[in-house]
Parts: structure tokens; sequence; C-alpha cells
């Protein structure tokens, strides 16, 4: 086969994971909404256009992917980037770490964008999409652990695991101390959002901490601004996660 071909094709079999995901996500709204009130408040705003959403979120799958160590143009090229086989290189995994490589960056990119508007628009992460989301990327990364060749599925769930430990601990002291903190959908993310980088690189869900807290930062800051009143504030946290998931797990290879 050619070399080409090898390094390529989990680029197209993301994206068509991804292409199927978003359209049952797409076509199944009340269903995953599971309440008329936010189905009628998600008709009415112009953020929330599901057939677009699902085409981003096979752009995203096809970057995301194509980004990944040891895909892509470079490696076609013959690039010696990829050269580690433990957790942001592609080139020691074989054909099933690939396809399970595949499967969760385009079922993870194709959630994406329902998630972050719906969060936006309504405040809250749907648990219909939320559980069938983390328990394809727990799928995934077990079955990576048991089966694959590469050692990043057990460091990716490893991750993910202390990412719900931390947002559960954060979740708690909120709790008690009646402050805003993270929302229980938060904390569930919390798996996808530092597993699925690690697998880009070890080091990866660290700088995507960072830049979360970045961008839910800035947007806090912004609204703020527009209310005149910090105290009143309150964001969505689910789109800063995403947000940070995604750029610290292409910027990860990159930077660290």
């Amino acid at each position: 086969m050619d070399i080409g071909v090898l390094h390529v094709w989990p680029i197209g079999v993301s994206a068509l994971i991804s292409a199927g995901f978003g359209l049952l996500l797409s076509r199944s709204t009340s269903w995953w909404t599971a309440d008329d009130g936010h189905v009628g408040v998600l008709a009415r705003s112009h953020a929330f256009r599901p057939l677009p959403l699902a085409v981003l979120g096979i752009v995203l799958a096809t970057v995301a992917t194509l980004l990944f160590p040891g895909i892509g143009p470079a490696s076609v090229a013959g690039s010696s980037t990829a050269s580690n086989p433990v957790a942001g290189s592609s080139a020691g995994l074989g054909a099933f770490d690939a396809f399970l490589l595949a499967l969760s960056l385009g079922t993870a990119a194709a959630a994406t964008p329902f998630l972050v508007v719906v969060d936006f628009v309504i405040h809250r992460l749907p648990d219909r999409i939320m559980y069938p989301l983390i328990g394809a990327e727990l799928l995934v990364l077990a079955l990576g652990s048991l089966l694959g060749e590469s050692q990043m599925w057990v460091l990716a769930l490893i991750a993910g695991g202390a990412g719900v430990l931390f947002f559960g601990i954060l979740h708690l002291i909120g709790r008690v101390m009646h402050a805003r903190t993270m929302g229980l959908g938060d904390v569930k993310l919390a798996f996808v959002v530092f597993g699925v980088p690690t697998l880009f690189s070890v080091w990866a869900p660290a700088l995507v901490l960072i830049i979360m807290m970045l961008i839910a930062g800035l947007a806090a800051l912004l609204s703020a601004a527009a209310r005149r009143s910090l105290k009143t504030t309150t964001i969505a946290f689910g789109p800063a996660m995403l947000s940070g998931m995604w750029f610290g797990s292409v910027l990860a290879p990159i930077l660290l």
C-alpha cells in the first residue's frame, strides 16, 4: 500500500465518523434536549443551526487528525517528527490503533460544536449527548489500553480520570462554600477534555488547562463589562473547556 495512504486514511475515517455522529445529532434535537422549553430556545437562537454544526464537526475532525503528529503532508513527505510511539505520534501506531484514534477524534469533534452552542445558549450540557460521548471515548481508550500497541491509551485514561477527579473536587468545594464553580456537566466533560489531548502529547492536558482558563477568564471579563457587574456574571464553562481541548491538543506537540 502506498505510504501516503498508510498515513492519511485515518483522516478520512475520522471525517466519516464525525459526519455520522453529527448527522445523528442534527436530526434528534428534541430527543437529546429532552426539554420542550429548551428546544424552543435553541430554535430561536441564530447560533443553533444543526446542519452547519454537523459540517463544522467534520471540518474539526479532519483538521485535528491531519495535525496529529505523524499524520498529514509532513509525514507523507518523510518527516522525522513522528518518532515517539508513546503519545503524540502515529509512527508507532498499528492499523488498529490508528482506527481507534480516528474514532476518538471523530466522535469528539462531532459533539463539540453542538455542546459549545447548546451550553452557550441554555447553559447546559445535555446528558443524552454527554453519556454516549463519554462512553465512546472510554471504550476507545479501554480497547486501546488492552489491545493496542501504543502506551498513549493508558496515559489518556489516567489523564481523563484525573481531570474528572480534579473538577469533581472543585465542584464539591463550590457546593460546600455556596460559590459558583464547575457544574456536574463540566465534571463529566473533563474526562473527554483531558483524555483526548493526551493522545497528542503527554503534556497536552497542562496546556489545555491553561488555555481553557484564559478563554474562560476573557469571556467572564467581557460578560462583566457588558453587564457592568462582576458579581452577577455567570458564563458557560463548556465552550472554554472544549476550545482549550482542541487548541491544547494541536499546540502541545509544537510548543512542549
